[in-house]
């Protein structure tokens, strides 16, 4: 029996949880290359090919969109981007259209969007409005052995309390660690 489809949170960040540094530095995410004798990832961590592969949609912020944007090449091929967002948006690519509305109906029209497919949930202020409302259904996190010390917070501005469930832990190339964690119900 197929499980129900999910709401994901698949980011990487500092081990003392920014998701980027100040001004957006990401050059933090490209340390150098596996050192030869460096282990493959293992085959159960999940690499973001299989995430794409499971996701029917993504909610993402209005500032990630814009980020990425700059990027040059869009990463998430064909699926379906909802972009949270208040003010005129140029979409960064033909399947990027925008949203607006509270956490629970953008997660319901991100849901909708994706199907029976799990929805990809990016963005700080997202992610954090999520997981308070209790919207998150999992956490996929890879550590980068890095401490910034400044930047975008992941976690900083929660108001509620959540209780996690490690469900898995993978070594990764670069001394990187990939953590997934069930969120669990309140009480």
């Amino acid at each position: 029996m197929a499980s129900s489809p999910k709401v994901l949170v698949y980011l990487a960040c500092s081990l003392d949880g920014f998701i980027a540094g100040p001004d957006n530095d990401l050059e933090w995410l490209h340390a150098p290359g596996p050192a030869p004798d460096a282990p493959a990832p293992p085959s159960d961590a999940l690499g973001f090919e299989a995430l794409m592969a499971q996701t029917g949609a993504m909610l993402m912020g209005r500032h990630t969109h814009d980020v990425v944007a700059g990027f040059g090449a869009w990463p998430y091929g064909d699926c379906p981007v909802l972009v949270s967002t208040h003010r005129p948006l140029t979409p960064a690519h033909p399947t990027v259209r925008a949203v607006s509305g509270d956490i629970v109906s953008l997660i319901a029209e991100a849901k909708a969007a994706a199907g029976p497919k799990d929805v990809y949930l990016d963005g700080g202020a997202l992610v954090r409005q999520a997981l308070d409302a209790g919207l998150v259904d999992e956490l996929i996190l890879t550590f980068v052995p890095i401490l910034l010390t400044a930047g975008v917070s992941l976690f900083t501005g929660l108001t509620t309390r959540r209780r996690l469930q490690f469900t898995a832990q993978h070594p990764m190339a670069n001394g990187m660690l990939q953590v997934r964690a069930t969120v669990l119900p309140p009480g």
